[in-house]
Protein backbone atom coordinates (compact mmCIF):
# COMPACT_ATOMS: atom_id res chain seq x y z
CA UNK A 1 0.00 0.00 0.00
CA UNK A 2 1.07 3.56 -0.94
CA UNK A 3 2.42 5.88 1.77
CA UNK A 4 -0.16 8.28 2.54
CA UNK A 5 1.03 12.44 1.68
CA UNK A 6 0.95 14.98 5.12
CA UNK A 7 1.68 18.10 4.27
CA UNK A 8 2.19 20.46 6.79
CA UNK A 9 3.19 24.24 5.80
CA UNK A 10 5.12 26.51 8.67
CA UNK A 11 6.67 23.26 9.67
CA UNK A 12 10.43 24.40 10.39
CA UNK A 13 9.28 25.47 13.99
CA UNK A 14 7.12 25.62 16.94
CA UNK A 15 3.62 23.41 16.86
CA UNK A 16 4.17 22.84 12.28
CA UNK A 17 7.64 21.10 13.77
CA UNK A 18 6.17 19.05 16.10
CA UNK A 19 2.98 18.29 13.76
CA UNK A 20 5.81 16.70 11.39
CA UNK A 21 7.70 15.06 14.12
CA UNK A 22 4.83 13.21 15.35
CA UNK A 23 3.30 12.20 12.00
CA UNK A 24 6.47 11.08 11.44
CA UNK A 25 7.14 8.73 14.08
CA UNK A 26 3.86 7.51 14.42
CA UNK A 27 3.04 6.04 10.66
CA UNK A 28 6.58 5.85 9.53
CA UNK A 29 6.80 3.92 6.35
CA UNK A 30 3.34 4.54 6.12
CA UNK A 31 3.63 7.99 5.03
CA UNK A 32 5.31 10.87 3.92
CA UNK A 33 5.16 13.84 5.69
CA UNK A 34 6.21 17.23 3.90
CA UNK A 35 7.88 19.92 6.17
CA UNK A 36 6.42 23.32 4.54
CA UNK A 37 9.34 25.83 4.99
CA UNK A 38 10.30 29.57 3.85
CA UNK A 39 13.60 28.13 2.67
CA UNK A 40 15.49 24.66 2.50
CA UNK A 41 18.18 26.00 4.94
CA UNK A 42 15.64 26.41 7.56
CA UNK A 43 13.99 23.00 6.66
CA UNK A 44 17.34 21.37 6.97
CA UNK A 45 17.80 22.66 10.05
CA UNK A 46 14.93 21.49 11.76
CA UNK A 47 15.44 17.99 10.31
CA UNK A 48 18.50 18.19 11.42
CA UNK A 49 17.27 19.19 14.98
CA UNK A 50 15.06 16.18 14.66
CA UNK A 51 17.88 13.62 14.24
CA UNK A 52 19.76 15.03 16.71
CA UNK A 53 16.69 15.02 19.62
CA UNK A 54 16.01 11.74 18.70
CA UNK A 55 18.92 9.45 17.11
CA UNK A 56 16.88 6.48 17.07
CA UNK A 57 14.83 7.12 14.35
CA UNK A 58 15.73 8.44 10.70
CA UNK A 59 12.96 10.82 9.35
CA UNK A 60 13.73 9.15 6.14
CA UNK A 61 10.36 9.79 5.63
CA UNK A 62 10.22 13.94 6.25
CA UNK A 63 10.79 15.40 2.97
CA UNK A 64 11.41 19.03 2.40
CA UNK A 65 8.98 21.53 0.83
CA UNK A 66 9.98 25.35 0.03
CA UNK A 67 6.82 27.25 -0.06
CA UNK A 68 6.56 30.77 1.64
CA UNK A 69 2.57 31.20 2.46
CA UNK A 70 2.89 34.91 2.01
CA UNK A 71 3.73 34.95 -1.83
CA UNK A 72 1.16 33.40 -4.30
CA UNK A 73 3.75 32.00 -6.74
CA UNK A 74 5.63 30.40 -4.05
CA UNK A 75 2.40 28.56 -3.18
CA UNK A 76 1.99 27.61 -6.72
CA UNK A 77 5.23 26.39 -7.07
CA UNK A 78 4.85 24.30 -4.03
CA UNK A 79 1.58 22.73 -5.50
CA UNK A 80 3.02 22.08 -8.90
CA UNK A 81 6.27 20.34 -7.15
CA UNK A 82 3.96 18.02 -4.92
CA UNK A 83 1.40 17.13 -8.00
CA UNK A 84 4.44 16.13 -10.35
CA UNK A 85 6.22 14.26 -7.23
CA UNK A 86 3.67 12.79 -4.76
CA UNK A 87 0.58 12.78 -7.37
CA UNK A 88 -2.01 13.51 -4.02
CA UNK A 89 -2.12 14.83 -0.47
CA UNK A 90 -4.11 13.20 2.16
CA UNK A 91 -4.29 15.23 5.22
CA UNK A 92 -3.35 19.13 4.45
CA UNK A 93 -2.34 21.05 7.73
CA UNK A 94 -2.50 24.81 7.46
CA UNK A 95 -0.38 25.41 9.83
CA UNK A 96 1.72 28.89 8.83
CA UNK A 97 1.09 31.95 10.45
CA UNK A 98 2.55 35.41 12.22
CA UNK A 99 1.39 37.04 15.09
CA UNK A 100 3.18 40.49 16.16
CA UNK A 101 3.54 44.75 16.30
CA UNK A 102 6.55 44.15 14.21
CA UNK A 103 4.82 42.11 11.74
CA UNK A 104 2.58 44.49 10.85
CA UNK A 105 -0.97 44.16 10.36
CA UNK A 106 -0.65 43.67 5.93
CA UNK A 107 1.15 40.70 6.60
CA UNK A 108 -0.83 39.34 9.49
CA UNK A 109 -3.64 39.33 7.13
CA UNK A 110 -1.79 38.02 3.86
CA UNK A 111 -0.88 34.82 5.36
CA UNK A 112 -2.88 33.88 8.52
CA UNK A 113 -6.79 34.70 6.20
CA UNK A 114 -5.55 34.89 2.32
CA UNK A 115 -2.03 32.71 2.38
CA UNK A 116 -4.28 29.85 3.75
CA UNK A 117 -6.72 30.35 0.87
CA UNK A 118 -3.98 30.57 -1.22
CA UNK A 119 -2.73 27.51 -0.24
CA UNK A 120 -6.01 25.81 -0.57
CA UNK A 121 -6.95 27.14 -4.10
CA UNK A 122 -3.43 25.67 -5.03
CA UNK A 123 -3.96 22.30 -3.12
CA UNK A 124 -7.92 21.24 -3.98
CA UNK A 125 -6.87 19.22 -7.11
CA UNK A 126 -4.39 17.07 -4.76
CA UNK A 127 -6.79 16.14 -2.32
CA UNK A 128 -8.55 13.27 -3.03
CA UNK A 129 -12.16 13.46 -2.79
CA UNK A 130 -14.23 11.80 0.32
CA UNK A 131 -10.33 10.26 1.05
CA UNK A 132 -8.58 13.68 2.45
CA UNK A 133 -8.76 15.95 5.02
CA UNK A 134 -8.13 19.91 5.67
CA UNK A 135 -6.86 20.64 9.08
CA UNK A 136 -6.85 24.21 9.69
CA UNK A 137 -4.88 25.73 12.91
CA UNK A 138 -7.15 28.29 14.09
CA UNK A 139 -7.43 30.50 17.32
CA UNK A 140 -10.16 30.82 20.20
CA UNK A 141 -8.44 34.58 20.04
CA UNK A 142 -10.56 34.46 16.61
CA UNK A 143 -13.37 33.11 18.98
CA UNK A 144 -13.38 35.49 21.85
CA UNK A 145 -12.59 38.03 19.05
CA UNK A 146 -16.24 37.33 17.52
CA UNK A 147 -18.02 36.93 20.57
CA UNK A 148 -16.46 40.90 21.19
CA UNK A 149 -17.95 42.52 18.24
CA UNK A 150 -20.56 45.06 17.93
CA UNK A 151 -23.87 43.79 16.94
CA UNK A 152 -23.69 44.50 13.36
CA UNK A 153 -20.47 43.28 12.82
CA UNK A 154 -20.97 40.09 14.35
CA UNK A 155 -23.99 39.38 12.41
CA UNK A 156 -21.83 39.88 9.22
CA UNK A 157 -19.20 37.47 10.47
CA UNK A 158 -21.57 34.65 11.92
CA UNK A 159 -23.36 34.53 8.46
CA UNK A 160 -20.46 33.47 7.08
CA UNK A 161 -21.99 31.83 3.89
CA UNK A 162 -22.61 35.29 2.26
CA UNK A 163 -18.86 36.01 2.80
CA UNK A 164 -16.69 36.15 0.27
CA UNK A 165 -12.50 37.03 0.06
CA UNK A 166 -13.06 40.53 -1.38
CA UNK A 167 -15.77 41.20 1.35
CA UNK A 168 -13.29 40.37 3.99
CA UNK A 169 -10.55 42.11 2.32
CA UNK A 170 -13.14 45.35 2.91
CA UNK A 171 -13.66 44.47 6.09
CA UNK A 172 -10.05 44.32 7.02
CA UNK A 173 -8.98 47.22 5.38
CA UNK A 174 -11.92 49.47 7.72
CA UNK A 175 -10.26 47.40 10.31
CA UNK A 176 -6.86 49.00 9.37
CA UNK A 177 -9.14 52.27 9.31
CA UNK A 178 -9.67 52.05 12.98
CA UNK A 179 -6.62 50.77 14.03
CA UNK A 180 -5.03 54.47 12.59
CA UNK A 181 -7.01 55.86 14.26
CA UNK A 182 -9.01 57.38 11.77
CA UNK A 183 -13.11 57.59 11.46
CA UNK A 184 -13.79 53.92 10.36
CA UNK A 185 -17.55 52.67 8.87
CA UNK A 186 -17.77 49.78 11.79
CA UNK A 187 -17.49 49.85 15.44
CA UNK A 188 -14.02 47.23 16.28
CA UNK A 189 -13.21 45.95 19.66
CA UNK A 190 -10.62 47.61 21.40
CA UNK A 191 -7.38 46.43 20.42
CA UNK A 192 -5.94 44.76 23.38
CA UNK A 193 -9.10 42.24 23.21
CA UNK A 194 -8.62 41.14 19.41
CA UNK A 195 -4.87 41.22 20.21
CA UNK A 196 -4.15 43.88 17.61
CA UNK A 197 -4.68 42.32 14.00
CA UNK A 198 -3.99 38.31 15.11
CA UNK A 199 -7.59 38.20 16.70
CA UNK A 200 -9.07 39.51 13.58
CA UNK A 201 -7.51 37.98 11.18
CA UNK A 202 -8.10 34.53 12.95
CA UNK A 203 -11.84 35.34 13.27
CA UNK A 204 -12.29 36.58 9.40
CA UNK A 205 -10.36 33.14 8.43
CA UNK A 206 -12.56 30.85 10.82
CA UNK A 207 -15.21 32.29 8.70
CA UNK A 208 -13.92 31.97 5.29
CA UNK A 209 -12.99 27.87 6.39
CA UNK A 210 -16.67 27.48 7.64
CA UNK A 211 -17.78 28.33 3.91
CA UNK A 212 -14.94 26.53 2.55
CA UNK A 213 -15.75 23.50 4.37
CA UNK A 214 -19.59 24.24 3.25
CA UNK A 215 -18.61 24.54 -0.28
CA UNK A 216 -16.23 21.56 -0.47
CA UNK A 217 -18.45 18.62 1.08
CA UNK A 218 -16.22 15.89 0.20
CA UNK A 219 -13.50 17.33 1.46
CA UNK A 220 -13.28 16.92 5.72
CA UNK A 221 -12.15 20.67 7.03
CA UNK A 222 -11.98 20.86 10.83
CA UNK A 223 -11.01 24.07 12.75
CA UNK A 224 -8.48 23.56 15.49
CA UNK A 225 -6.65 25.73 18.11
CA UNK A 226 -3.95 23.95 19.68
CA UNK A 227 -3.87 25.92 22.89
CA UNK A 228 -1.98 28.63 24.32
CA UNK A 229 2.02 26.82 23.41
CA UNK A 230 5.06 28.49 24.66
CA UNK A 231 6.59 29.15 21.08
CA UNK A 232 8.47 31.76 19.28
CA UNK A 233 4.31 33.26 18.27
CA UNK A 234 3.76 33.64 21.87
CA UNK A 235 6.84 35.37 22.35
CA UNK A 236 7.42 31.99 24.70
CA UNK A 237 5.01 32.68 27.35
CA UNK A 238 1.78 29.64 27.32
CA UNK A 239 0.94 26.75 29.41
CA UNK A 240 1.23 23.81 26.77
CA UNK A 241 4.53 22.48 25.09
CA UNK A 242 5.02 23.10 21.15
CA UNK A 243 4.60 19.34 21.34
CA UNK A 244 1.40 19.56 23.33
CA UNK A 245 0.12 21.87 20.79
CA UNK A 246 1.09 19.57 17.97
CA UNK A 247 -0.70 17.01 19.76
CA UNK A 248 -4.03 18.74 19.64
CA UNK A 249 -4.00 20.21 16.08
CA UNK A 250 -3.81 16.31 15.16
CA UNK A 251 -7.04 15.07 17.07
CA UNK A 252 -8.47 15.05 14.01
CA UNK A 253 -6.09 12.59 12.41
CA UNK A 254 -5.54 10.40 15.38
CA UNK A 255 -9.66 10.88 16.45
CA UNK A 256 -11.34 11.09 13.20
CA UNK A 257 -14.65 9.39 13.82
CA UNK A 258 -15.09 12.03 16.84
CA UNK A 259 -14.52 14.62 14.49
CA UNK A 260 -17.07 16.64 12.33
CA UNK A 261 -16.29 18.58 9.19
CA UNK A 262 -16.86 22.71 9.53
CA UNK A 263 -16.51 22.38 13.15
CA UNK A 264 -13.55 23.77 15.69
CA UNK A 265 -11.62 22.31 18.32
CA UNK A 266 -9.49 23.63 20.94
CA UNK A 267 -7.21 21.78 23.24
CA UNK A 268 -8.78 18.41 21.45
CA UNK A 269 -12.59 19.43 22.69
CA UNK A 270 -15.79 20.86 19.91
CA UNK A 271 -16.37 24.38 21.15
CA UNK A 272 -18.12 27.14 20.06
CA UNK A 273 -17.20 29.55 17.38
CA UNK A 274 -17.63 32.57 19.68
CA UNK A 275 -16.57 31.01 22.96
CA UNK A 276 -15.13 33.57 25.38
CA UNK A 277 -11.20 34.14 26.14
CA UNK A 278 -10.38 31.33 28.83
CA UNK A 279 -9.82 32.93 32.39
CA UNK A 280 -7.01 30.92 32.63
CA UNK A 281 -5.16 32.98 30.39
CA UNK A 282 -5.30 36.44 32.30
CA UNK A 283 -5.80 40.15 31.25
CA UNK A 284 -4.09 40.26 27.30
CA UNK A 285 -0.63 41.09 26.76
CA UNK A 286 0.80 43.54 24.45
CA UNK A 287 2.58 41.43 22.18
CA UNK A 288 0.71 43.03 18.94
Amino acid sequence: MAPRVYCVTGANKGIGYEVVRILAEHFKDQAIVLLGTRSIERGNAALAKMKQDNPSFEYANVHLLEMDVSEPTSIQAAAAFVEKTYCHVHVLVNNAGVFGREVGSEMCFQVNVFGVLNVLDAFRPLLVPNQSSNIVVASSAGAWTLRALSGQLQVIFEDFNALDIASVRSLLDDWKIAFAGKPSQFSWPAFAITNGAYGISKMALMALIRKWALDHPDIKTTMVCPGYCITDISYHTGFLTAAQGGEHVLFPVFHEKETISGRFYRESKETSFKAPRPEEYGPPVEFY
